[in-house]
């Protein structure tokens, strides 16, 4: 689960001051716990990229291992990727379906479904708090020797399923291994409730597995 990050904390961790916005910002929040938006902005580029290289690892939160690597967007067919993830969860790839993005952006002109969604910055406020702070970043992909799926494995379920491609952000030039072993989709299950950690991922590491929540981003 997401905790909501205060701030202060995010401006640390992250040296990545959130673009302009005339209200001060109490949290950092999933886009899943916005309630109300009051303003969608588009990614700047180099924003993205300070997000992406300001991730660390679960067993050594100094290290960045995106660091120095090379970032850009692109359209990925999820039939062309590893995967390391067990499982897919039915109620959450059908909470996806039922629910992402149409309430909430249907106020603004941006790509509203899965497959085409944009990085974006989302202004808004939770139930509980009043003036908070969403990212959203499509699917992350490390590309190596092969085109890993490191995060977003339910997205890109639905449109392998769907047939069409995703918007993507691939990274190149990773200078630590996988926390997990590479696997294929045929033996992704389709299961009603997510299985323990050491269940969810082919023999993890969790001391390389990417802690993407530290800069803010809810995979």
């Amino acid at each position: 689960m997401f905790q909501p990050i205060p701030m202060e904390e995010f401006l640390d961790r992250t040296k990545t001051k959130i673009p302009s916005f005339p209200t001060t910002l109490e949290f950092v929040v999933s886009l899943r716990d916005i309630t109300e938006i009051s303003a969608v902005q588009v990614m700047p580029k180099n924003y993205l990229e300070n997000i992406i290289r300001n991730i660390t690892l679960e067993g050594d939160p100094s290290y960045r291992p995106y660091k120095n690597a090379e970032i850009s967007l692109a359209r990925i067919d999820p039939h062309e990727l590893s995967v390391g993830q067990t499982f897919v969860e039915r109620k959450k790839y059908q909470s996806i379906l039922e629910n992402f993005g149409n309430a909430l952006m249907k106020e603004y002109c941006v790509p509203r479904g899965i497959a085409k969604a944009m990085p974006v910055i989302v202004f808004g406020k939770t139930e509980t708090i009043e003036s908070a702070v969403a990212l959203y970043l499509p699917p992350i992909i490390e590309a190596n020797s092969r085109q890993f799926l490191m995060d977003g494995i339910h997205r890109n379920f639905i449109v392998m399923r769907t047939g069409t491609t995703i918007e993507s952000i691939v990274i190149k030039n990773v200078d630590v291994p996988l926390p997990c072993d590479i696997g294929t989709w045929d033996i992704v299950n389709i299961v009603d409730e997510k299985p323990p950690r050491e269940k969810r991922f082919h023999n993890l590491n969790v001391d390389f597995f990417r802690n993407l929540k530290f800069a803010g981003v809810d995979g």
